[in-house]
């Protein structure tokens, strides 16, 4: 006997991990006897096409081969699921070792780009969606999101010294190059100053003093 496939309705889906296709069922028309449909199903995103097939036949006869299905196939689409681009995280502060970007690509893409950097800067660390998922704004490319990593100031450090007759180092940079006057010979008051380097901003200059010798006067 040949019976009519009935489908379900909802033919497009979004990708959700699981098999999915539209439903199928038939009625035997025979009473007492009950035809059991399955159908093919698929789980990626895509456009297919669903076959339906009598799995058994309950009740009466129960012969499978009392009836032939016709309408037999269904076309149905799995859409993309979608994301959310994450947003750029607050800046770090340089630190000397490596730091990662903070970014966490969500589950259906895969990071790439500047995913952790050490130096100052602003890089960038790319999402790419795999083929079930696309950007809530309907794109399917990588999305690129900034982060960065600021300088931070430098160091400078004198101490103040007393005459020896020979040159003296006062003051040392951490974090660039000492520079106007910072080591000495004969008392007085000088400046010095510290040009950064790469990863530091520049600190404020400062004063120090060679100190004159105290000696005693001998009568």
């Amino acid at each position: 006997k040949s019976v009519a496939v009935t489908w379900g309705t909802t033919v497009t889906f979004t990708y959700n991990g699981q098999a999915q296709a539209p439903t199928a069922s038939a009625t035997s028309g025979i009473t007492g006897e009950t035809i059991n449909i399955t159908r093919t199903t698929e789980t990626n995103a895509g456009s297919y096409t669903s076959t339906a097939s009598i799995s058994s036949v309950t009740g009466g006869r129960a012969k499978c081969g009392n009836y032939t299905l016709t309408g037999n196939t269904k076309g149905f689409s799995i859409g993309r699921a979608s994301m959310t681009v994450p947003s750029s995280p607050a800046a770090k502060n340089y630190t000397g070792s490596a730091q990662s970007s903070g970014i966490s690509c969500p589950t259906g893409s895969t990071a790439g780009g500047t995913t952790s950097a050490t130096n100052a800067g602003t890089y960038g660390q790319t999402c790419t969606p795999d083929a079930n998922h696309q950007w809530s704004d309907g794109t399917t490319t990588a999305k690129t999101i900034n982060w960065t990593i600021n300088k931070i100031a430098a160091t400078l450090t004198c101490s103040n010294k007393t005459y020896n007759g020979t040159s003296q180092t006062a003051c040392s940079c951490s974090g660039g190059t000492v520079g106007g006057t910072s080591a000495a010979t004969d008392a007085g008051t000088y400046t010095a100053s510290c040009t950064p380097d790469a990863n530091h901003t520049a600190p404020a200059n400062k004063s120090w003093t060679m100190s004159p010798k105290s000696v005693a006067v001998s009568w």
